[in-house]
Order: C-alpha cells, then structure tokens, then sequence
C-alpha cells in the first residue's frame, strides 16, 4: 500500500483578494488542500465581495440574494473532490500532482502516469518477492535504494515523490551524480541502486505509463566496472581448448555414458560454448527470464563483476535450452543447480554454492576428458569457454566482438589472452578480405 501522509481532504476555501476586482467589486473564491505543507489550489465560479463572504463559517452570507445557490455550487464542488481522495486506489501514492490535478478538475480515473514513480517501483518489488523472483535480502536492499532515490528528489525537487510521466533521462543522471558526490558511491554500488529504478521503468513503459525511448535510456545507464588486465579469472596465456576432432569426439559420448547427470554435465558444458563462452558462474545463475526466445537473446547481469550482459544466441543454444525447458525441473534457475527461492544477494553463500555445484561438474568432464584421449589437461566448464574464444577467432570474428562476446573489461584483455590465436586470424583476413590485386600485367611489359 502507498505510504501514509498527512492530507487536509477537507478542503478550504479561499477570498482571492490578491487580483483585481471585477466591475461589481466580487472577488473570485478558491479551494485549496494542503499534502505534506504542499497547496493544491483550484478555481471555482463563485465570485462574492468581501463582506459577503464568511471566512469563518466558510460560507457565503445570506446578505447575497444568490447566497443558497452559491453556497450549493461550493459544495458540490468541495465533495466531488472529496470524493476522488477516498476514491483514489489505497495501493497507489497520493502524489502532490495527483492532488492538484484533481483540485484543478483535471483527474480523471485512468491517468494511472500521474502514480508516483518511487511507489511504483516499491509495488513492483514487492510484487517480485511474492511471486518468489528475488529474495528477502534483494527486496530489502531495493527497498532501500529507492528510499534514498526519495530523498536525492526531496533535496533536489523540494518534495519526494515525482510522478511516472515526469521521469527522464535527465534525473536519473543527476541522481547518478547525487549518489557519487553526496554518498560517495562506486560504480558497482550505484549500479545496484539503479536496478528497481530501470525495472519500474520498464513495467511503466509496458503499461503504457512512459514513453519506451525514455525507459530505455533510463535501462542503458549501467556504469561501467573497470578492472586489472590480470584480474579475468582463470584467464592467462596457458589457454586450453578442444580442437574440432575433439569436440566431436565429446559431442559422439552424449548417448554412451551411463549416467542421465553427466549428460546433464555435458549439456552445461556444450551450452557454455555455443552461449559465446559464458563463465560456469553465469551458467548457475542462469534464469529463464534471462532468456528472450522471441528476440533469440540472452541478457543478464554477470557474476563476474557484477555487470549486464547481453548476446544473441545462435541454433545451438537455443536447442539446449529447449530441451531443459521441457524438463521443467525448476521453474527459475535453467540448469536446476540452484534451489528455486535461492537468494543471489547473498554472496557469500552463492560462492559456497559455485564451488561445490561445479566440484562434480569437474570430476565427471575430467572423465570425458580420458575418453576423448590425447588431452593435456583437465576438461571443465570454462575450457568450454576457451574453446569458443579459439573458434570465434579463428572463424574470422574480430577480436573486438570477440571481446564483447566474451565481456572481457576490455580488448586488451582478449589480445593478452589469446595473443597467439590472433595472427592465424590475420591470416586469413589478409587471404580472403584484403587478397587485392591492383598490379600491371608484368609480363606483357617491355
């Protein structure tokens, strides 16, 4: 429900003295309500002179010849709003625009974009930690977010609500800039206060209630984490990979090991591949409502640096994730290694998680490994990785989209890492894109 604030619904009406007056000496009267030391003022069409009006009693004298029909057009006037305040839906924030609206006739039930925004995005959390899509500690931490988001608008707009239709792109960066003078907040922290900020967004613009241009820009303002060229996990010079044979000769065990797990194991490690190298840590986390069949893509936020990530998924992947959507052995985490109402916010007990969920993970590709034969090295989830990288290079991509295929924090990091790969790929480049021919038939010159 919306927050409780202090409402004179009552209603007053004012002598507008303050004008000139028309050429009977009447004075036009107003109504006002007050929200939160906030006026709403609205026009009516009563004009009486002052000695006529009782401000006390609030009425006009009987001194008027017209004072009982005056007096009825007051009234009705004060309860039709009177009315659309205890009309207004109990799940939704009374705004100080909301109620000025309605003081100046202006209100009407369906303008829904006049909800404050801030109260919003508190339901549509809420509502997300009902349907068990994020747990306690994410509720709480969004709760509070946004109730700093309250009072960067106090300071900066004077009151600590702003309806869904005056957000912009504009506030959101000043409030960026709030969070880093005023709270001293790093990028990785911001980014996380930004969440409940970009979902409510999206749900406006879904309903209608904000313009999509807006809410996309407002969900394109993720910071960016910078890290050390070293600091890619796993990720140094010794990269180790399936060559094509091998890769068929793990492709060909899929219906010869004894145990539905391992191919469960194989699944992981095929998706990981055909996924542009996602991280065993993103494979765990991965959640149906990261996946846009429709639109073939994939986007969440990484493990590794807490950042958002989003690629298309080719044939492959998407006939993977089919198959475990048929399964349909949890209805949240796609590859079921996590419990259904698993709390991702708690990170010290998603990294327990990551290393025990991926211990027999390990132990049953290092046996798939023997089996394929002439390997160097252990098989796991990230050589599948790898594997993808030294492909895509050696396929032609380039090593720049390789780089934001992988959401390495920078090319540098793809060029140090597979510097070795890279000039085959020029190789070809020079071979079948610049393999130009501008020269004169030297054998016919004299």
């Amino acid at each position: 429900m919306g927050r409780v604030k202090s409402l004179s619904n009552t209603g007053k009406f004012v002598l507008r003295k303050d004008g000139k007056c028309n050429a009977k000496g009447e004075y036009p009267i107003s109504i006002q309500y007050t929200l939160d030391r906030k006026v709403a003022k609205g026009v009516t069409e009563v004009w009486v002179t002052e000695k006529e009006w009782n401000e006390k009693t609030q009425r006009v004298r009987s001194t008027n010849p017209q004072s009982v029909r005056l007096n009825k057009m007051l009234d009705k006037r004060k309860n039709d709003i009177d009315a659309l305040i205890l009309d207004f839906p109990s799940e939704k924030r009374l705004t100080i625009d909301v109620l000025r609206s309605m003081v100046k006739s202006e209100y009407n039930t369906n303008m829904e974009e006049n909800q404050d925004f801030v109260q919003f995005a508190i339901d549509n959390v809420e509502t997300r930690y009902k349907m068990e899509k994020i747990g306690v500690s994410v509720r709480n931490n969004s709760l509070n977010s946004l109730g700093l988001f309250r009072s960067f608008l106090l300071e900066k707009l004077g009151e600590d609500s702003i309806s869904i239709a005056d957000v912009t792109e504009d506030l959101i960066d000043s409030y960026i800039t709030w969070r880093r003078g005023k709270r001293n907040n790093i990028n990785a922290t911001i980014n996380k206060t930004l969440t409940p900020l970009m979902r409510a967004a999206k749900l406006a613009a879904r309903k209608g209630l904000l313009d999509t241009s807006i809410a996309d820009a407002i969900s394109d303002k993720y910071l960016s984490i910078k890290t050390k060229l070293g600091d890619e996990d796993i990720e140094d010079e010794d990269v180790h990979y399936l060559t094509k044979e091998q890769l068929v000769k793990f492709v060909a065990l899929y219906n010869e090991v004894k145990y539905p797990r391992t191919r469960e194991y194989m699944d992981m490690f095929l998706f990981a591949f055909h996924a542009c190298g996602l991280r065993f840590s993103d494979i765990l986390t991965l959640q149906w409502g990261h996946i846009d069949f429709e639109n073939r893509r994939l986007k969440k936020i990484l493990y590794k640096g807490d950042v958002p990530h989003e690629f298309p998924l080719n044939d492959a992947a998407l006939n993977i994730l089919k198959v475990w959507r048929s399964k349909n052995n949890n209805n949240r985490f796609v590859f079921a290694l996590l419990p259904n109402d698993f709390d991702l916010s708690d990170k010290e007990e998603l990294d327990r998680m990551r290393i025990n969920k991926n211990t027999p993970i390990k132990v049953s590709l290092s046996a798939l490994g023997d089996k394929i034969g002439g390997l160097s090295f252990n098989l796991t989830i990230h050589v599948a990785r790898h594997t993808f990288a030294v492909f895509a290079l050696n396929n032609g991509v380039d090593v720049h989209k390789v780089s934001r295929l992988l959401a390495h924090s920078s090319v540098m990091v793809t060029e140090k890492v597979y510097a070795k790969f890279l000039p085959e790929t020029l190789q070809k480049e020079v071979e079948t894109k610049l393999n130009f021919d501008f020269t004169p038939d030297y054998n016919t010159a004299d």
